[in-house]
């Protein structure tokens, strides 16, 4: 059974809230907060698994609550609920950053509910899950080197880099990004499943604390080396042309269940880059990427997945790695030392533009 505490300082929300969870018998609702403050009061009591939390309330609003709120129950889960406003798209991803697990906007009108419910319920049990040991996890489908040997060679001018990633994907993005040096020869793109209204603020978030250009893609727009392109939400971000002259096409969805895809990225990816491919998979719930890997081996590129022990949700890259086709599996931290020594010595000129800003 999910023990859950929902924080929120509108009774309406709160009693929607509670209506959804109380549907599903493997939730129940443990205790209600109108803010911050009284959630602290209560939670030795409560003992939630789970804790849905808004972001600006009275008293004491979700950010200032946040580390406490992972002080005093240091195995609680917690899943912000934020307005669709730029404003609420930055404190969400503070919030990310501060310890928050995922996030949820808030339905915008009553038609979007069941919408709303499903997404809640889905990662409130992925949130519960995470906990569950993976001890048993088999990893001896790819290279697991402390410090991975690399043996590939074949990368030439105009690489590219495709990341997958989902639920824990702020804080992970963060760990490797800034650590990717400005010199880096290859252009970045970045599969996150995020809404449309949060990806812009995000790839500003990311390009205050990075050595490389992070934006949100344009459509159309050709790639550069040393940037790092976040797909918008809700729309699939493809790659379409011939090395150097490659753009970025978004298309709608049709028939994904993940939006934006990793797989429809790695499978553009792919049949573009063929072997100068690298694929990566990170954090999340599902298996969207695993058969983005599989193409991206068949055209002779290279494969990472994040070690699933020490990811936030190991779902995403341990079914990345059952499909046999994962080359090297290591921590978030390991994965930019791990992309300079694969990708260097690859000869760039008279390949990708400079950026203006690099």
């Amino acid at each position: 059974m999910i023990r859950a505490v929902i924080v929120d300082d509108s009774t309406v929300v709160r009693s929607i809230l509670k209506k959804i969870l109380e549907k599903h018998p493997d939730i129940k609702v443990v205790g209600e907060a109108s803010n911050g403050k009284e959630l602290l009061d209560n939670i030795g009591t409560w003992k939630p698994d789970i804790v849905t939390l808004d972001v600006n309330m009275p008293v004491m609003g979700g950010l200032e609550a946040l580390p406490l709120i992972k002080e005093k129950c240091p195995k609680c889960k917690v899943i912000m609920i934020s307005a669709l406003t730029k404003e609420g798209a930055k404190e969400t991803i503070e919030a990310l950053n501060k310890g928050a697990i995922d996030f949820i906007p808030k339905p915008k009108s009553y038609s979007h509910i069941f919408e709303f419910e499903k997404e809640i319920i889905n990662k409130i049990r992925a949130a519960y899950s995470s906990e569950r040991s993976i001890d048993n996890i088999s990893t001896d489908k790819a290279i697991t080197p402390e410090l991975p040997k690399v043996t590939h060679k074949h990368l030439e001018k105009n690489p590219a880099v495709v990341i997958g990633v989902s639920t824990g994907g702020p804080p992970t993005l963060g760990k490797i990004l800034p650590k990717i040096e400005k010199d880096f020869p290859a252009p970045i793109l970045i599969a996150i499943h995020m809404p449309d209204t949060f990806t812009n603020s995000f790839a500003e978030h990311l390009n205050a604390k990075c050595k490389l250009t992070v934006k949100e893609a344009e459509d159309g727009e050709k790639l550069e080396k040393g940037t790092i392109y976040i797909s918008r939400g809700r729309i699939n971000m493809k790659v379409k042309g011939t090395p150097p002259d490659v753009h970025i096409v978004y298309e709608e969805p049709k028939g994904s269940i993940y939006v934006p895809s990793v797989d429809e990225l790695f499978f553009s990816a792919a049949e573009v880059f063929k072997s100068n491919t690298i694929g990566v998979v990170l954090t999340g719930m599902g298996n969207d990427g695993s058969k983005g890997v599989v193409e991206i081996k068949k055209r002779g590129g290279i494969t990472i997945a994040e070690d699933p022990k020490t990811a936030i949700l190991w779902a995403m890259p341990q079914n990345a790695i059952n499909t046999g086709s994962v080359d090297y599996i290591v921590p978030a931290e390991q994965i930019p030392p791990l992309l300079e020594r694969l990708i260097k010595g690859v000869k760039v000129k008279g390949g990708y533009h400079e950026h203006k800003g690099s």
